[in-house]
């Protein structure tokens, strides 16, 4: 999170998020990615408590790096990105019901469509040995998950709250089939 950008539009998403899971798998900030002198008003704009060692039991992680997830692998820590086996990671270790990464780390290269890019993004989840699904807009979001039954769960629950089936995007089976690219 950014000082420059608090309070804008992707803050009320956030918010929204929080909302739609705190019956089910409450969202907690990973630390990491909320500057300890933005934390109170991070707080008060999203209802997003940060994640401790006393979290919930049924729990959802909420990561917000300022661009989102690297396609390649990468050691180096930050709080602009993070790689998606550190996503995978926090699957295995705290045993969240989701993780939800903020996104917006995308090449603009036109061989290289959004919609091609997030499905390698979730091809990658795959081979790591989750699962998960996009949340198209002008503040994407990755949900992952590590079992398929938790995702479904949510997507119902997104729907329930309103969020119209076109804006979830899914891991194209037909396309990790044949290695190939999604046509745009």
């Amino acid at each position: 999170m950014d000082r420059k950008f608090q309070g804008d539009s992707f803050d009320a998403v956030k918010r929204l998020w929080q909302e739609v899971f705190a019956e089910w798998a409450p969202l907690y900030a990973e630390p990491r990615f909320i500057p300890n002198e933005l934390r109170e008003d991070f707080f008060r704009l999203t209802r997003i408590p940060l994640l401790d060692a006393e979290s919930s039991h049924h729990f959802s992680i909420f990561n917000d790096p300022d661009t989102g997830i690297r396609l390649s692998p990468s050691t180096q820590r930050s709080r602009s990105h993070l790689s998606m086996s550190e996503i995978v990671e926090q699957l295995h270790q705290r045993s969240p019901v989701c993780v939800l990464t903020y996104d917006q780390s995308f090449l603009r290269q036109p061989n290289r469509p959004l919609a091609a890019q997030r499905q390698e993004k979730l091809r990658l989840l795959s081979s790591l040995g989750a699962t998960g699904f996009y949340y198209r807009s002008h503040a994407p979001l990755l949900f992952a998950f590590a079992s398929p039954s938790r995702a479904q769960e949510a997507m119902s629950r997104l729907r329930d709250a309103g969020i119209p089936k076109g804006r979830i995007e899914e891991l194209d089976s037909s396309i990790e089939a044949s290695g190939g690219t999604p046509t745009v």
